[in-house]
Protein backbone atom coordinates (compact mmCIF):
# COMPACT_ATOMS: atom_id res chain seq x y z
CA UNK A 1 0.00 0.00 0.00
CA UNK A 2 0.65 3.61 -1.05
CA UNK A 3 1.89 5.83 1.99
CA UNK A 4 0.60 9.66 1.98
CA UNK A 5 3.98 10.67 1.12
CA UNK A 6 4.11 8.60 -2.31
CA UNK A 7 1.21 9.13 -3.44
CA UNK A 8 1.82 13.38 -3.01
CA UNK A 9 5.14 12.95 -4.87
CA UNK A 10 3.25 10.65 -7.62
CA UNK A 11 0.01 12.50 -8.06
CA UNK A 12 2.52 15.90 -8.29
CA UNK A 13 4.30 14.05 -10.85
CA UNK A 14 1.46 13.54 -12.77
CA UNK A 15 0.80 16.68 -12.73
CA UNK A 16 3.85 18.91 -13.68
CA UNK A 17 4.84 17.53 -17.07
CA UNK A 18 5.52 19.62 -20.50
CA UNK A 19 2.54 22.03 -19.62
CA UNK A 20 4.95 23.68 -17.04
CA UNK A 21 7.03 25.32 -20.15
CA UNK A 22 4.76 26.92 -21.30
CA UNK A 23 3.44 28.97 -18.07
CA UNK A 24 5.21 31.96 -18.99
CA UNK A 25 4.11 32.30 -22.46
CA UNK A 26 0.57 32.08 -20.53
CA UNK A 27 1.64 35.61 -18.82
CA UNK A 28 2.01 37.11 -22.08
CA UNK A 29 -1.74 37.48 -22.80
CA UNK A 30 -2.74 37.49 -19.43
CA UNK A 31 -0.67 39.63 -17.44
CA UNK A 32 1.22 38.70 -14.28
CA UNK A 33 -1.78 39.60 -12.08
CA UNK A 34 -4.44 38.05 -14.20
CA UNK A 35 -2.18 35.07 -15.04
CA UNK A 36 -1.73 34.46 -10.85
CA UNK A 37 -5.66 34.53 -10.61
CA UNK A 38 -6.27 32.22 -13.76
CA UNK A 39 -3.58 29.61 -12.26
CA UNK A 40 -5.20 29.99 -9.00
CA UNK A 41 -8.70 29.02 -10.86
CA UNK A 42 -7.65 26.54 -12.46
CA UNK A 43 -5.64 25.01 -9.76
CA UNK A 44 -8.69 24.80 -7.48
CA UNK A 45 -11.42 23.33 -10.25
CA UNK A 46 -8.68 20.90 -10.97
CA UNK A 47 -8.42 19.60 -7.07
CA UNK A 48 -12.39 19.89 -6.34
CA UNK A 49 -13.07 17.82 -9.53
CA UNK A 50 -10.46 15.10 -8.31
CA UNK A 51 -11.74 15.30 -5.22
CA UNK A 52 -15.26 14.54 -6.33
CA UNK A 53 -14.11 11.38 -7.86
CA UNK A 54 -12.84 10.82 -4.79
CA UNK A 55 -15.55 11.07 -2.73
CA UNK A 56 -17.95 9.09 -4.99
CA UNK A 57 -15.59 6.49 -5.28
CA UNK A 58 -16.99 5.46 -2.06
CA UNK A 59 -20.25 4.03 -3.88
CA UNK A 60 -18.16 1.53 -5.80
CA UNK A 61 -17.88 -2.00 -4.30
CA UNK A 62 -14.63 -2.54 -5.63
CA UNK A 63 -11.24 -0.60 -6.97
CA UNK A 64 -12.26 2.82 -8.33
CA UNK A 65 -11.95 3.52 -12.02
CA UNK A 66 -13.57 5.67 -14.47
CA UNK A 67 -15.09 3.13 -15.95
CA UNK A 68 -16.87 1.42 -13.39
CA UNK A 69 -18.28 5.11 -12.09
CA UNK A 70 -19.55 5.33 -15.52
CA UNK A 71 -21.30 1.89 -15.35
CA UNK A 72 -22.99 2.77 -12.52
CA UNK A 73 -23.89 6.51 -13.45
CA UNK A 74 -24.25 6.84 -16.97
CA UNK A 75 -23.19 3.32 -18.97
CA UNK A 76 -24.13 5.09 -22.20
CA UNK A 77 -21.26 7.85 -21.72
CA UNK A 78 -18.65 5.27 -21.62
CA UNK A 79 -17.62 6.34 -25.18
CA UNK A 80 -17.16 9.96 -24.12
CA UNK A 81 -15.09 8.85 -21.59
CA UNK A 82 -12.66 6.73 -23.63
CA UNK A 83 -12.79 9.22 -26.37
CA UNK A 84 -11.63 12.59 -24.42
CA UNK A 85 -9.18 10.11 -22.66
CA UNK A 86 -8.12 9.14 -26.25
CA UNK A 87 -7.66 12.83 -27.27
CA UNK A 88 -5.96 13.88 -23.66
CA UNK A 89 -3.84 11.21 -24.49
CA UNK A 90 -3.04 11.83 -28.09
CA UNK A 91 -2.37 15.26 -28.01
CA UNK A 92 0.01 14.91 -25.03
CA UNK A 93 1.98 12.62 -27.29
CA UNK A 94 1.12 15.23 -30.32
CA UNK A 95 3.10 17.66 -28.20
CA UNK A 96 5.91 15.62 -27.13
CA UNK A 97 6.74 15.52 -30.92
CA UNK A 98 6.72 18.50 -31.32
CA UNK A 99 8.82 18.98 -28.60
CA UNK A 100 11.47 16.69 -30.05
CA UNK A 101 11.79 18.26 -33.25
CA UNK A 102 11.97 22.04 -31.79
CA UNK A 103 14.95 20.63 -29.51
CA UNK A 104 17.23 18.16 -30.98
CA UNK A 105 18.40 20.32 -33.99
CA UNK A 106 19.71 22.79 -31.51
CA UNK A 107 21.81 20.17 -29.78
CA UNK A 108 22.99 18.72 -33.08
CA UNK A 109 24.43 22.08 -34.62
CA UNK A 110 21.52 22.03 -37.25
CA UNK A 111 22.82 18.84 -38.87
CA UNK A 112 19.34 17.76 -39.27
CA UNK A 113 15.86 19.48 -39.71
CA UNK A 114 13.11 19.40 -37.98
CA UNK A 115 10.89 17.04 -39.62
CA UNK A 116 13.57 14.83 -40.08
CA UNK A 117 14.60 14.58 -36.65
CA UNK A 118 10.79 13.78 -35.66
CA UNK A 119 10.72 10.91 -38.50
CA UNK A 120 14.85 9.26 -36.62
CA UNK A 121 12.60 9.26 -33.63
CA UNK A 122 10.36 5.97 -35.26
CA UNK A 123 13.81 3.99 -34.59
CA UNK A 124 13.47 4.45 -30.76
CA UNK A 125 9.36 5.05 -30.40
CA UNK A 126 8.49 2.01 -32.50
CA UNK A 127 10.07 -0.22 -30.19
CA UNK A 128 8.71 1.25 -27.40
CA UNK A 129 5.03 1.34 -28.60
CA UNK A 130 5.12 -2.02 -30.31
CA UNK A 131 4.91 -3.59 -26.39
CA UNK A 132 1.13 -4.19 -24.82
CA UNK A 133 2.61 -3.70 -21.27
CA UNK A 134 4.63 -0.79 -20.22
CA UNK A 135 5.89 -1.93 -16.76
CA UNK A 136 9.59 -1.96 -18.05
CA UNK A 137 9.12 1.70 -18.91
CA UNK A 138 8.61 3.08 -15.27
CA UNK A 139 11.99 4.52 -14.89
CA UNK A 140 10.98 7.07 -17.65
CA UNK A 141 8.69 9.00 -14.71
CA UNK A 142 11.57 9.10 -12.20
CA UNK A 143 13.77 10.81 -15.14
CA UNK A 144 10.97 12.63 -15.89
CA UNK A 145 10.66 13.75 -12.41
CA UNK A 146 14.71 14.69 -12.55
CA UNK A 147 14.48 16.52 -16.04
CA UNK A 148 11.26 18.85 -14.52
CA UNK A 149 13.01 19.46 -11.64
CA UNK A 150 16.12 20.29 -13.64
CA UNK A 151 14.39 22.72 -15.74
CA UNK A 152 12.27 24.76 -13.22
CA UNK A 153 16.21 24.98 -11.76
CA UNK A 154 17.10 26.37 -14.81
CA UNK A 155 14.17 29.12 -15.57
CA UNK A 156 14.65 30.55 -12.15
CA UNK A 157 18.51 30.64 -12.14
CA UNK A 158 18.68 32.75 -15.32
CA UNK A 159 16.13 34.46 -14.04
CA UNK A 160 18.22 35.62 -11.45
CA UNK A 161 21.99 36.21 -12.85
CA UNK A 162 21.05 37.19 -16.67
CA UNK A 163 21.02 40.59 -17.97
CA UNK A 164 16.79 41.15 -18.48
CA UNK A 165 18.12 44.21 -20.49
CA UNK A 166 19.24 41.96 -23.36
CA UNK A 167 16.13 39.63 -23.66
CA UNK A 168 13.16 41.76 -22.32
CA UNK A 169 10.56 42.50 -23.63
CA UNK A 170 7.30 45.03 -22.71
CA UNK A 171 5.83 43.40 -19.31
CA UNK A 172 2.33 42.74 -18.60
CA UNK A 173 1.23 43.64 -14.88
CA UNK A 174 -2.40 45.03 -14.57
CA UNK A 175 -2.10 45.17 -18.58
CA UNK A 176 -3.70 41.97 -20.24
CA UNK A 177 -4.36 41.11 -24.03
CA UNK A 178 -7.25 40.13 -26.05
CA UNK A 179 -10.06 37.92 -24.39
CA UNK A 180 -9.31 35.16 -27.71
CA UNK A 181 -5.43 35.31 -26.39
CA UNK A 182 -7.00 34.89 -22.71
CA UNK A 183 -9.02 32.00 -23.50
CA UNK A 184 -6.69 30.04 -25.70
CA UNK A 185 -3.46 30.39 -22.92
CA UNK A 186 -5.83 29.67 -20.23
CA UNK A 187 -6.37 25.83 -21.87
CA UNK A 188 -2.72 25.88 -21.74
CA UNK A 189 -2.99 26.55 -17.84
CA UNK A 190 -6.06 23.55 -17.90
CA UNK A 191 -3.88 21.33 -19.59
CA UNK A 192 -0.93 22.13 -17.21
CA UNK A 193 -2.90 21.18 -14.20
CA UNK A 194 -4.62 17.46 -15.88
CA UNK A 195 -4.09 14.84 -13.19
CA UNK A 196 -7.34 12.75 -13.90
CA UNK A 197 -5.34 10.11 -15.56
CA UNK A 198 -4.36 8.44 -12.52
CA UNK A 199 -6.09 9.94 -9.11
CA UNK A 200 -8.38 6.47 -9.79
CA UNK A 201 -4.59 4.48 -8.80
CA UNK A 202 -4.13 6.74 -6.42
CA UNK A 203 -6.92 6.03 -4.63
CA UNK A 204 -7.02 2.47 -4.98
CA UNK A 205 -3.23 2.17 -3.89
CA UNK A 206 -2.94 4.66 -0.43
CA UNK A 207 -3.14 2.86 2.63
CA UNK A 208 -5.37 5.19 4.01
CA UNK A 209 -8.31 6.25 2.07
CA UNK A 210 -9.60 9.73 4.20
CA UNK A 211 -5.87 10.89 3.14
CA UNK A 212 -6.67 11.28 -0.15
CA UNK A 213 -7.84 15.40 0.06
CA UNK A 214 -4.76 15.53 1.68
CA UNK A 215 -2.83 14.63 -0.98
CA UNK A 216 -5.04 16.23 -3.84
CA UNK A 217 -4.45 19.61 -1.72
CA UNK A 218 -0.88 19.26 -0.91
CA UNK A 219 -0.12 17.78 -5.03
CA UNK A 220 -2.06 20.87 -6.40
CA UNK A 221 -0.37 23.70 -3.75
CA UNK A 222 3.07 22.15 -4.94
CA UNK A 223 2.22 22.27 -8.58
CA UNK A 224 0.50 25.74 -8.19
CA UNK A 225 3.56 27.28 -6.62
CA UNK A 226 6.01 25.58 -9.39
CA UNK A 227 3.86 27.05 -12.37
CA UNK A 228 3.84 30.26 -10.17
CA UNK A 229 7.80 30.45 -10.03
CA UNK A 230 8.80 29.39 -13.37
CA UNK A 231 5.67 31.79 -14.86
CA UNK A 232 6.82 34.34 -12.96
CA UNK A 233 10.79 34.23 -13.60
CA UNK A 234 9.93 33.13 -17.43
CA UNK A 235 8.27 35.82 -18.41
CA UNK A 236 9.74 38.90 -16.07
CA UNK A 237 13.02 37.85 -17.73
CA UNK A 238 11.91 38.10 -21.69
CA UNK A 239 8.01 39.83 -21.40
CA UNK A 240 5.89 39.45 -24.12
CA UNK A 241 9.43 38.40 -26.70
CA UNK A 242 8.78 35.03 -24.36
CA UNK A 243 7.80 31.90 -27.08
CA UNK A 244 5.47 29.14 -26.81
CA UNK A 245 8.42 26.94 -24.82
CA UNK A 246 10.83 28.96 -22.38
CA UNK A 247 13.53 26.41 -22.88
CA UNK A 248 13.96 27.77 -26.20
CA UNK A 249 14.96 31.37 -25.45
CA UNK A 250 18.01 29.78 -23.71
CA UNK A 251 21.33 30.06 -25.62
CA UNK A 252 22.39 26.61 -26.79
CA UNK A 253 26.37 27.29 -26.50
CA UNK A 254 25.46 27.24 -22.81
CA UNK A 255 26.25 24.23 -20.90
CA UNK A 256 22.84 24.04 -18.84
CA UNK A 257 20.58 24.81 -21.81
CA UNK A 258 22.32 21.65 -23.76
CA UNK A 259 21.92 19.83 -20.72
CA UNK A 260 18.25 20.97 -20.25
CA UNK A 261 17.61 20.33 -23.28
CA UNK A 262 18.61 16.95 -23.89
CA UNK A 263 17.02 16.10 -20.42
CA UNK A 264 13.89 17.34 -21.56
CA UNK A 265 14.40 15.36 -25.30
CA UNK A 266 14.80 12.03 -23.07
CA UNK A 267 11.77 12.48 -20.98
CA UNK A 268 9.13 13.63 -23.86
CA UNK A 269 11.10 10.53 -25.51
CA UNK A 270 10.49 7.79 -22.99
CA UNK A 271 7.29 9.22 -22.21
CA UNK A 272 5.45 9.23 -25.27
CA UNK A 273 4.56 5.31 -24.80
CA UNK A 274 3.10 6.20 -21.77
CA UNK A 275 0.45 8.32 -23.34
CA UNK A 276 0.47 6.32 -26.57
CA UNK A 277 -0.70 3.53 -24.47
CA UNK A 278 -3.79 4.91 -22.75
CA UNK A 279 -4.45 6.31 -25.94
CA UNK A 280 -4.39 3.15 -28.15
CA UNK A 281 -6.47 1.16 -25.51
CA UNK A 282 -9.42 3.78 -25.23
CA UNK A 283 -9.49 3.34 -29.04
CA UNK A 284 -9.64 0.07 -28.56
CA UNK A 285 -12.74 -0.04 -26.57
CA UNK A 286 -14.35 2.68 -28.25
CA UNK A 287 -14.20 0.69 -31.40
CA UNK A 288 -15.54 -2.36 -29.38
CA UNK A 289 -18.57 -0.34 -27.60
CA UNK A 290 -19.78 0.50 -31.15
CA UNK A 291 -19.38 -2.95 -32.38
CA UNK A 292 -21.73 -4.23 -29.18
CA UNK A 293 -24.11 -1.42 -30.13
CA UNK A 294 -24.24 -2.56 -33.95
CA UNK A 295 -24.55 -6.30 -33.03
CA UNK A 296 -27.31 -5.39 -30.50
CA UNK A 297 -29.31 -3.35 -32.82
CA UNK A 298 -29.07 -6.52 -35.66
CA UNK A 299 -30.84 -8.64 -32.69
CA UNK A 300 -33.41 -6.70 -32.08
CA UNK A 301 -35.95 -8.50 -33.71
CA UNK A 302 -35.06 -11.27 -31.25
CA UNK A 303 -38.50 -11.62 -29.32
CA UNK A 304 -37.12 -10.70 -25.53
CA UNK A 305 -39.45 -9.65 -22.93
CA UNK A 306 -39.53 -6.22 -22.65
CA UNK A 307 -38.56 -5.59 -18.67
CA UNK A 308 -35.81 -8.47 -18.95
CA UNK A 309 -34.36 -6.71 -22.04
CA UNK A 310 -34.14 -3.01 -20.08
CA UNK A 311 -32.45 -5.08 -17.08
CA UNK A 312 -29.97 -6.70 -19.60
CA UNK A 313 -29.30 -3.59 -21.30
CA UNK A 314 -28.00 -2.07 -17.97
CA UNK A 315 -26.34 -4.94 -16.79
CA UNK A 316 -24.31 -5.01 -20.07
CA UNK A 317 -23.12 -1.58 -19.55
CA UNK A 318 -21.71 -1.87 -15.93
CA UNK A 319 -20.05 -5.42 -16.75
CA UNK A 320 -18.35 -3.79 -20.09
CA UNK A 321 -17.41 -0.70 -18.02
CA UNK A 322 -15.39 -3.22 -15.76
CA UNK A 323 -14.32 -6.48 -17.91
CA UNK A 324 -11.35 -6.39 -20.00
CA UNK A 325 -11.84 -4.95 -23.71
CA UNK A 326 -10.76 -7.99 -26.11
CA UNK A 327 -7.53 -6.42 -28.22
CA UNK A 328 -6.99 -8.79 -30.98
CA UNK A 329 -3.06 -9.09 -32.30
CA UNK A 330 -5.14 -7.65 -35.83
CA UNK A 331 -6.40 -5.11 -34.47
CA UNK A 332 -3.81 -4.19 -32.14
CA UNK A 333 -1.46 -3.59 -35.04
CA UNK A 334 -3.73 -1.49 -36.71
CA UNK A 335 -4.67 0.72 -34.55
CA UNK A 336 -1.38 1.19 -33.37
CA UNK A 337 -0.36 2.08 -37.27
CA UNK A 338 -2.89 4.24 -37.56
CA UNK A 339 -2.35 6.25 -34.05
CA UNK A 340 1.40 6.49 -35.35
CA UNK A 341 0.28 7.92 -38.55
CA UNK A 342 -1.47 10.18 -36.78
CA UNK A 343 0.83 11.74 -34.05
CA UNK A 344 3.50 11.85 -36.59
CA UNK A 345 1.76 13.20 -39.35
CA UNK A 346 0.75 16.15 -37.45
CA UNK A 347 4.07 16.77 -35.82
CA UNK A 348 5.42 17.10 -39.13
CA UNK A 349 2.70 19.65 -40.03
CA UNK A 350 2.16 21.34 -36.85
CA UNK A 351 5.11 23.54 -35.40
CA UNK A 352 3.69 25.32 -32.57
CA UNK A 353 3.82 23.48 -29.35
CA UNK A 354 1.44 26.46 -27.31
CA UNK A 355 -1.03 25.69 -30.15
CA UNK A 356 -1.31 21.75 -29.62
CA UNK A 357 -1.62 22.14 -25.03
CA UNK A 358 -4.01 24.75 -26.05
CA UNK A 359 -5.97 22.50 -27.96
CA UNK A 360 -5.39 19.45 -25.67
CA UNK A 361 -6.15 21.46 -22.68
CA UNK A 362 -9.78 22.71 -24.38
CA UNK A 363 -10.81 19.19 -25.13
CA UNK A 364 -9.22 16.58 -23.50
CA UNK A 365 -8.36 18.25 -20.67
CA UNK A 366 -11.41 19.95 -19.68
CA UNK A 367 -13.48 16.80 -20.31
CA UNK A 368 -11.40 14.64 -17.74
CA UNK A 369 -11.08 17.22 -15.37
CA UNK A 370 -14.26 18.85 -15.29
CA UNK A 371 -17.22 17.35 -16.92
CA UNK A 372 -16.95 14.09 -15.94
CA UNK A 373 -16.36 14.55 -12.70
CA UNK A 374 -18.90 16.96 -12.36
CA UNK A 375 -21.62 14.67 -13.86
CA UNK A 376 -20.51 11.57 -11.59
CA UNK A 377 -20.71 13.84 -8.75
CA UNK A 378 -23.95 15.46 -9.65
CA UNK A 379 -25.50 11.68 -10.09
CA UNK A 380 -23.88 10.10 -7.16
CA UNK A 381 -24.05 12.96 -4.15
CA UNK A 382 -27.45 13.01 -2.17
CA UNK A 383 -29.57 15.60 -2.98
CA UNK A 384 -29.03 17.74 0.13
CA UNK A 385 -25.51 18.13 -0.05
CA UNK A 386 -23.86 21.35 -1.45
CA UNK A 387 -21.52 19.30 -3.36
CA UNK A 388 -24.38 18.45 -6.16
CA UNK A 389 -24.75 21.99 -6.81
CA UNK A 390 -21.03 22.66 -7.01
CA UNK A 391 -20.58 19.25 -9.27
CA UNK A 392 -22.96 20.42 -11.99
CA UNK A 393 -21.19 23.99 -11.38
CA UNK A 394 -18.20 22.64 -12.40
CA UNK A 395 -19.58 20.24 -15.59
CA UNK A 396 -21.07 23.18 -16.80
CA UNK A 397 -17.32 25.23 -16.18
CA UNK A 398 -16.20 22.69 -17.92
CA UNK A 399 -18.20 23.42 -20.73
CA UNK A 400 -17.90 26.82 -21.25
CA UNK A 401 -14.51 26.36 -20.84
CA UNK A 402 -13.71 24.03 -23.53
CA UNK A 403 -16.45 26.04 -26.29
CA UNK A 404 -14.59 29.28 -26.24
CA UNK A 405 -11.14 28.13 -25.88
CA UNK A 406 -11.57 25.98 -28.98
CA UNK A 407 -13.18 28.77 -31.00
CA UNK A 408 -10.06 31.05 -29.64
CA UNK A 409 -7.50 28.86 -30.52
CA UNK A 410 -8.85 28.38 -33.59
CA UNK A 411 -9.81 31.94 -34.75
CA UNK A 412 -7.85 34.67 -32.72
Amino acid sequence: MASVQSSVINLTKTIIGAGLLAIPFAFKADGLILGTILILIAGIASSYGLYIVSQVSKKLPGDTSYFALCGITYPKLTLIFDFSIAIQCFGVALSYLVLIGDLVPSLINEVLSRNQVILLSLIIIIPLISFRKLDSLKIGSLIGLLAIGYLTILVISHSIWDDWSKSQGHVKILEIGSISQILSTFSIVVFAFTAAQNICSIINEINDQSQVPKVITLANLIASLLFLSVGFAGYLQFGDNVHGNVILEYKSKLLSSKIGKFALVLMVTLSYPLMFHPCRLSTNNMIHWIQQEISKNKTTSTVVNERTGLINDEESGINESNDEVPFSTNRFVLVTTLLTLGTYGLALSIKSFELVLSLVGATGSTLICFILPGLFGFKLFPDNDINKSLSLSLTIFGFIVMIASVFATLYY
